[in-house]
């Protein structure tokens, strides 16, 4: 038996304008895949065809949260900073940096910022099409070699604007290292669109 009812209410009519059902306001891909979705997928789709039947976002949930895990060893830091092209020899050279107040190599600030930034396309593009518009990263302190980073997003504000053919959505995250330690702290706006449907 399913725990997750389905919202179905038995108006089955996709309404051109909005893209949804006017019974379950779901998607016509999300009441095709209905039945091979998990419970939390289930859960996640209903929380969405809530939001829109109140007039909110249609395609995200405000309050909706991911995380990642990002690990640093050496070679990353030092392969990443030569990608970007940053010569600080903290990022580079070992013994420069043990003798550093550091007292090891410590990742190039594009690096957690680059992975963070990433976390948004991953996340929303497994059911939507996101676009990044504005980022703010705040850097509160060294990531180091061998720090594990703990990286989270929360959607805290989203509404469908029309002009853009998706939701606006607001975010704020952090990550955070395997001491509890805060290193950075990020705020975000990006526009999250419906996926395309392809015949």
């Amino acid at each position: 038996m399913n725990a997750v009812a389905s919202p179905c209410i038995d108006v089955c009519r996709m309404n051109a304008a909005t893209g949804f059902c006017d019974g379950c306001f779901r998607t016509i891909d999300e009441i095709a895949q209905w039945s091979a979705l998990d419970d939390a997928a289930k859960q996640a789709v209903l929380r969405r065809s809530e939001s829109r039947r109140k007039g909110g976002a249609r395609v995200v949930v405000i309050g909706e949260r991911f995380s990642a895990t990002l690990v640093l060893p050496p070679d990353s830091i030092k392969s990443f900073a030569t990608l970007v092209n940053d010569q600080n020899p903290l990022h580079h050279d070992d013994a420069y940096a043990a003798t550093s107040r550091f007292g090891s190599l410590i990742a190039s600030g594009t690096q957690p910022t680059a992975h963070m930034m990433a976390m948004l396309a991953t996340h929303f593009s497994h059911y939507a099409q996101p676009l990044g518009l504005e980022f703010g990263v705040k850097l509160t302190r060294a990531v180091k070699a061998h720090d594990v980073l703990t990286m989270t997003w929360r959607v805290t504000d989203a509404k469908w604007k029309a002009s853009l053919k998706g939701d606006l959505v607001a975010l704020e995250g952090e990550a955070c290292n395997q001491h509890g330690e805060t290193v950075m702290k990020t705020t975000a706006t990006i526009v999250v669109m419906p996926k395309e449907r392809r015949e």
